[in-house]
């Protein structure tokens, strides 16, 4: 007999409702549609298993397909994890038959591999991978602006091809973000990176449909780069530019870099946090991986560099001392 739980039918039948509420509480657009996707894969899942009512142990065996024959990373599971949950307590709310007595609190999550500290490129080796891009081309000064601006503000890629043209002041030498989750920040721009706008802007007007198009970043056919040609196109990049000293480069990797190399100039965590628009601090701190020339550096200034450089002249002397002696 099947542990009491919440009919599948009732689960999926509420799914569209639930859906249209979070749009009218001004919940994100797209958080909603990716918990949608969660819902109904759910629901087929128990459908092409022959599940009819949805309880610990159902949930538990779909958790286990997610990972086994979908190989869904654990970010992946605790999302639909999260999706669950939410919707479940949605589902008691309304005092569907079932939600109250759903084991919610006793859902494990998918646990992560340390994966050990962010690693970064050197600023060597960031310099190497802009410098091979070919700026001959309109299209390549633009991919050198994109992931020029990642490096030097610390963009997430989807926020950099989210600019507008209207984000831009140059008068005032600031440019807006949309970020993540609908967070919005204001970030200054050097003197050299207003200038590498200025003359982006210039060369952008040569690309089709430049002048109806809002986007900053356009493709050859006129439309707003999308993340996966920028993506291929860092790929290529890379794919020229390597090898590095870290196995894998990824546009996000520019973030991850400045990031490391704000920490040798700008002490300040809580500056570095807003630069990059985090919300709680321990997401700044996973980036903030020292450079190898850092390292470097407090290692060779360390008190103890001092000392036993002080105790080996020290032997030298009293060794040259001994050698006068016997001689």
């Amino acid at each position: 007999m099947n542990a009491p739980g919440i009919l599948l039918t009732d689960f999926a039948r509420h799914i569209d409702e639930y859906q249209r509420l979070r749009l009218r509480l001004n919940n994100q657009p797209s958080s909603i549609a990716a918990a949608g996707r969660d819902l109904n894969l759910l629901c087929r899942y128990c459908r092409d298993t022959h599940i009819t009512t949805l309880n610990g142990v159902a949930i538990l065996s779909f958790m286990g397909w997610l990972r086994d024959e979908r190989k869904n990373s654990s970010g992946a599971i605790n999302r639909k994890r999260a999706s669950l949950t939410t919707y479940v307590r949605y589902l008691r709310a309304r005092q569907t038959p079932g939600a109250v007595d759903f084991p919610l609190e006793f859902l494990p999550r998918a646990r992560h591999a340390y994966a050990g500290p962010v690693k970064t490129l050197e600023p060597d080796e960031v310099q190497r991978l802009l410098e091979n891009i070919d700026r001959s081309t309109v299209l390549g000064y633009r991919d050198f602006v994109l992931y020029s601006l990642q490096y030097c503000i610390g963009l997430r890629l989807g926020e950099a091809l989210k600019i507008d043209r209207a984000d831009i002041d140059l008068e005032k030498n600031v440019l807006h973000i949309h970020g993540k989750g609908r967070k919005e920040r204001t970030l200054p721009l050097a003197k050299p990176v207003a200038a590498m706008l200025r003359q982006w802007l210039k060369h952008r007007r040569s690309l089709l449909n430049s002048r109806a198009s809002n986007a900053l970043f356009l493709s050859k056919k006129g439309n707003r780069l999308s993340l996966r040609t920028a993506e291929d196109n860092f790929k290529n990049i890379v794919a020229k530019a390597g090898p590095f000293d870290i196995p894998r480069v990824v546009p996000h990797t520019l973030r991850h870099s400045f990031a490391s190399h704000a920490l040798e100039t700008e002490k300040d965590l809580v500056v570095i946090k807003a630069i990059l628009g985090h919300a709680l601090m321990r997401s700044t701190e996973i980036y903030l991986h020292p450079s190898m020339r850092l390292l470097r550096k407090s290692a060779d200034n360390h008190v103890a560099a001092e000392l036993i450089s002080t105790t080996r002249a020290q032997r030298k002397w009293i060794r040259g001392i001994q050698k006068r002696k016997s001689g």
